[in-house]
C-alpha cells in the first residue's frame, strides 16, 4: 500500500474570454497593480497590448530575454516588479518565462536575492500573488511548484516551494497560435515525455497516472493537428490541457532519466528542453522497456497498441510532427558522452535520476549519453545533408 500526497491546484480558466477580465482578477487578489513579466515575442505579435488594455491598472513590464531564466534575469524582474504598489505578478509566455515570474514573485517577499534560494537551501519568506498565462504547450509551469534557474556558473538548478504555484491560470489558446511548427512540435512533446515519466516512475501513483494518461491522450490527439494547422483553436486547446495535466502529474510524481540527460545537455550545450528531453527519451525508452514493460502497458494504451510496439509508435510520433525541424535552428555543437553522464549525477539532478523506472549504473549511465549523442549527431547530419 502506498502513502502520498497531493498538491493543491490552482484556479484555472479556460478560454480566450477569460483574458479580458484580467483587472478584476487582480483586483481580487489584492493587487493594486500588476507586474507583467511577458516573452519577447509578446512585444512583436500583439498579445500583450490585448493584456495591458484588459488591465486598467498601474502597470510595468519585464521582457524576459530568449533562453532559459537566469539568477540575473530573476532579480532584474523583480526589481522591475517592486516600483509598483501592490502588484500582482502576471507571467505570460513559455516555460522560461513562467519560472522566472514565479520566482520573481518569491524573490520580492524577502531580502535576499534568488540565489539564496536553489536547491532549495533555505524556505521562501511568501511571495506576492501570480497569475500564470502559458503562450507554449509543454512545460506546465503554470502548475507545478518547481523552476529551472541556471546560476552564475550556467548549472541548470532549481527552486521549489508551495510558494511557487500561481493562485490563478489562464489557458487562452489564441496565445499560442503564432508558435512556429517546431517550437510547437518540442513543447508538445515535452509535455508528452512529462506524461510519461510521471505515470512510470517510483513515485507513481492511481491518482495522478490517470492524469498524465489524460494528458497523453490529448498530446497524440492534437499535437499533429497543432502542428500542422496553426490556427486550429481545439487542437491548441487541447495541447494547453495536455502540457497542463502534464504538469500537474510531474509536480506530484517527478520527472525520471529523460530529464536528468535533458537537464545535462541544458547545462553543457543549452539545448532547449523539449528538445533535451524528448531526444533523451527516444535513447532511454527501450532500456526502460527492456527492465519493466509492464509499467508501460497502459501508457502503450493510449497509443491504441501493446508495449512492445511503443518504440515504434514513439518514433512514427517523431516523424509525424516533425521533430527534426525543431533542431534546424540550432547551433551545431560536438557533445561528449562522458560530460552528459558525469552532469546526470549532479546535485541538482539526482532527484530525476533517482525516480525513473529503472535506475543506471555509471556504465549504463555513459551508454545512454553516447546513445543521446548519436542521435543528435544523426539528426544534425541529416539536417545539414
Amino acid at each position: 500500500m502506498k502513502h502520498y500526497e497531493l498538491g493543491k491546484v490552482p484556479r484555472i480558466l479556460v478560454g480566450s474570454e477569460a483574458v479580458q477580465g484580467l483587472g478584476t482578477l487582480v483586483r481580487s487578489l489584492g493587487g493594486e497593480s500588476a507586474a507583467l513579466v511577458v516573452d519577447s515575442v509578446l512585444e512583436r505579435n500583439g498579445y500583450l497590448e490585448t493584456l495591458s488594455a484588459s488591465l486598467d491598472l498601474p502597470q510595468q513590464v519585464y521582457v524576459v530575454p530568449p533562453g532559459e531564466p537566469s539568477v540575473e534575469v530573476v532579480n532584474a524582474a523583480s526589481q522591475v516588479a517592486q516600483k509598483l504598489s501592490q502588484p500582482v505578478v502576471i507571467g505570460v509566455g513559455g516555460g522560461s518565462t513562467l519560472d522566472t515570474a514565479k520566482q520573481a514573485a518569491g524573490v520580492m517577499a524577502g531580502l535576499e536575492p534568488i540565489e539564496h534560494y536553489l536547491l532549495c537551501a533555505h524556505p521562501w519568506p511568501g511571495r506576492r500573488p501570480i497569475i500564470a498565462i502559458p503562450t507554449t504547450s509543454g512545460t506546465g509551469a503554470e502548475v507545478t511548484r518547481t523552476c529551472i534557474v541556471s546560476d552564475t556558473q550556467g548549472r541548470k538548478l532549481w527552486t521549489w516551494g508551495d510558494e511557487l504555484l500561481p493562485d490563478v491560470v489562464i489557458l487562452d489558446p489564441q496565445a499560442t497560435v503564432t508558435l512556429p511548427a517546431g517550437i510547437t512540435a518540442a513543447t508538445g512533446l515535452d509535455a508528452l515525455v512529462h506524461a510519461l515519466e510521471a505515470s512510470t516512475g517510483q513515485r507513481r501513483n492511481a491518482i495522478s497516472s490517470g492524469i498524465a494518461l489524460q494528458a497523453i491522450r490529448l498530446v497524440l490527439k492534437y499535437l499533429p493537428r497543432a502542428v500542422q494547422e496553426p490556427s486550429h483553436l481545439e487542437a491548441r486547446q487541447g495541447m494547453q490541457e495536455a502540457a497542463l495535466l502534464a504538469g500537474m502529474a510531474i509536480d506530484n510524481c517527478g520527472t525520471g532519466i529523460a530529464h536528468s540527460i535533458g537537464h545535462a545537455l541544458g547545462t553543457l550545450y543549452h539545448l532547449p528542453h523539449g528538445v533535451a528531453v524528448t531526444l533523451a527519451l527516444q535513447a532511454a525508452l527501450r532500456w526502460n522497456l527492456e527492465a519493466q514493460p509492464e509499467v508501460y502497458t497502459e501508457v502503450a494504451g493510449c497509443f491504441g497498441i501493446d508495449v512492445a510496439g511503443l518504440c515504434g509508435a514513439f518514433e512514427e510520433l517523431l516523424t509525424k510532427v516533425r521533430f527534426d525541424q525543431a533542431l534546424r535552428a540550432l547551433p551545431n555543437s560536438v557533445w561528449i558522452a562522458r560530460d552528459i553522464a558525469q552532469t546526470m549525477m549532479a546535485t541538482e539532478n539526482q532527484p530525476m535520476w533517482k525516480n525513473n523506472v529503472r535506475l543506471a549504473d555509471q556504465a549504463e549511465r555513459l551508454w545512454l549519453a553516447q546513445k543521446t549523442v548519436t542521435l543528435w549527431d544523426g539528426y544534425r547530419s541529416a539536417v545539414r545533408g
